[in-house]
């Protein structure tokens, strides 16, 4: 290896998953240095997210914990992260970091869980105190290579007048400011913004411009806005129920609409949006009957498999299954290792993005965007 050209052995290494990188620095100083440069990290990013590799599944709230997903066994195992011994909320991951808060969503970090790199965000002091809930997300800049996370405050005066409020937090600037709100009413307090295309999405009651029903909203990242999708050709009348998971696949946005009578899952539909911002673009890839998953709440994907062929979904919480979109047949397993406690899952990629050599540095190389995969829970009473 010693007689190899650096380029040659960067682009063997670049191949390998974090946790073989973070192993293979104690090889010798030329490597250990080599593997830390802002080139090699984004080069490995890129190559990671072309291959769909390195993924890993997390669970979360109350603890957190993660396991390979391209393992043919798969087992858990407890994270370690900076927050206090304390229920952890997930607000999304891209690029391999995760964002992270406690119970009251006041100590927020920016969270690599595989290299254990972290960055303390500072307290927002533009902070309101109206009595309200709030909605998190995070994603990535490209244009302006910044990690950014958006807050959202709603609720409503004693006076019974409807607010809305929002800051963005810049890792670049280290900072919080005020931008652009919305008058939308954004539907449930725990269902934070799934990230696609650069922009976070959130769905929504809107009568702006005339509109009423249901809409995703969407808040662009780089021109830090709203604007609002229609989403008409899911939400109509299949039962008495609806609940719609808004997630994110294979760079999509999708929705999985589960259908319910009396609060009784019967079945799902996922919808996938193929041309994005295209509304007559969304497509059912597939319906899923009672038979298949045997579920009494509901379901919704996390993420594809490695060929494309697969949809991994979890049941029920602490059941989870591929869905073959040949077969249409659902293969359950069973993860070791799988804590106690009512959980939500979302994957990520490993990388070595380092959050201290990103907020001590004037501008590194950007990487790609990395495809999140939170979701977005809307029932409608039909």
């Amino acid at each position: 290896m010693a007689a190899l050209p650096t380029e040659i052995i960067a682009e063997i290494l670049s191949q390998l998953p974090v946790k073989s990188l973070l192993r293979f620095r104690c090889v010798c100083k030329s490597w250990y240095f080599l593997i830390k440069t802002p080139n090699f990290v984004k080069i490995h990013l890129d190559q990671t997210i072309i291959s769909n590799s390195d993924r890993h599944l997390l669970l979360y709230y109350p603890r957190l914990d993660s396991a390979e997903l391209d393992q043919n066994l798969v087992c858990f195992s407890e994270v370690l992260h900076p927050l206090e011994p304390q229920a952890v909320h997930l607000f999304g991951s891209c690029n391999g970091i995760i964002c992270i808060a406690d119970l009251h969503k006041t100590d927020i970090f920016l969270f690599n869980p595989l290299t254990k790199s972290h960055y303390n965000l500072p307290l927002n002091q533009i902070l309101n105190l109206k009595v309200g809930y709030m909605l998190f997300g995070f994603g990535y800049d490209s244009k302006n290579d910044d990690y950014k996370i958006l807050r959202l405050v709603q609720g409503f005066t004693k006076e019974k007048v409807f607010y809305s409020e929002a800051q963005m937090y810049s890792l670049n600037n280290n900072s919080w400011k005020s931008v652009q709100g919305i008058s939308s009413y954004l539907l449930f307090s725990d269902c934070h913004g799934v990230l696609v295309n650069e922009a976070l999405h959130f769905l929504a009651n809107s009568e702006e411009l005339g509109l009423t029903g249901e809409y995703i909203a969407s808040f662009d990242l780089q021109t830090e806005s709203f604007s609002l999708m229609d989403c008409s050709k899911f939400v109509h009348k299949i039962g008495n129920y609806l609940m719609i998971l808004l997630a994110q696949l294979g760079g999509c946005l999708c929705a999985l609409v589960n259908n319910n009578t009396n609060f009784i899952l019967e079945g799902a539909d996922l919808w996938v949006m193929k041309e994005y911002e295209n509304k007559e673009s969304w497509v059912r890839l597939y319906s899923i009957g009672q038979e298949c998953i045997q579920s009494r709440v509901q379901i919704k994907p996390i993420v594809y498999s490695v060929d494309g062929k697969r949809v991994l979904l979890q049941i029920d919480s602490l059941k989870f299954g591929w869905y073959d979109l040949e077969s249409e047949n659902v293969e359950m397993f069973t993860p070791q290792g799988l804590p106690d406690g009512s959980l939500e899952t979302e994957s990520f990629l490993g990388s070595l993005v380092s959050l201290e050599d990103k907020h001590h540095s004037d501008k590194e190389t950007s990487p790609r965007q990395n495809k999140g995969n939170l979701l977005l829970i809307l029932t409608i009473d039909m």
